[in-house]
């Protein structure tokens, strides 16, 4: 008879075992996905050197194949801030990911410079997308992927960026 009980509280260790080694896998490769997400939308702002209307729709088409969710209220939820930075994402856009724009991103040496007096020499991009998960017990929920991208240099004067399209 104790062998009997033993036997059933080890098959419950072992289940319990497997069920958090894929949590904590499905888990890492979501972060990875959401990860590499952020990546590739911040080297499409590069390659189109800002957010503007061709940054914004390769990065729509580039969600859509990928399969990304949809926004699902269709609202955003982003703050209106964060780091200093300012939201340029529009309202009611077809895929949650806020895109926040730093227009001055020098660092402490380079205080004095600016380009033509009046523009920062530099500026930079922040991408936030989202994880959605949805268990059957727990609900559906999201956590927040950041990233910052590299500093972008600015060529002209009137460097112009889409705001709240």
């Amino acid at each position: 008879m104790r062998e009997g009980i033993g036997s059933v509280f080890l098959y419950n260790m072992i289940i319990l075992f497997i069920i958090i080694v894929f949590g904590l896998l499905s888990a890492t490769i979501s972060y990875y996905k959401a990860f590499k997400v952020n990546e590739r939308l911040l080297f499409m702002i590069d390659k189109f050197e800002g957010y503007n209307n061709l940054s914004i729709e390769e990065m729509q088409n580039f969600l859509v194949s990928i399969g990304y969710t949809s926004n699902p209220n269709g609202q955003s939820e982003c703050p209106e801030s964060k780091d200093g930075g300012t939201l340029l994402t529009a309202r009611n856009a077809k895929h949650l990911y806020c895109v926040y724009y730093f227009s001055d991103d020098r660092g402490s040496k380079e205080t004095g410079e600016t380009n033509g007096d009046r523009e920062p020499i530099y500026y930079n991009y922040a991408i936030t997308t989202y994880i959605y998960v949805d268990l059957p017990i727990a609900g559906a929920f999201k956590l927040p992927v950041y990233t910052k991208g590299e500093r972008i240099y600015n060529f002209s004067d009137d460097q112009k960026q889409v705001s709240r399209l």
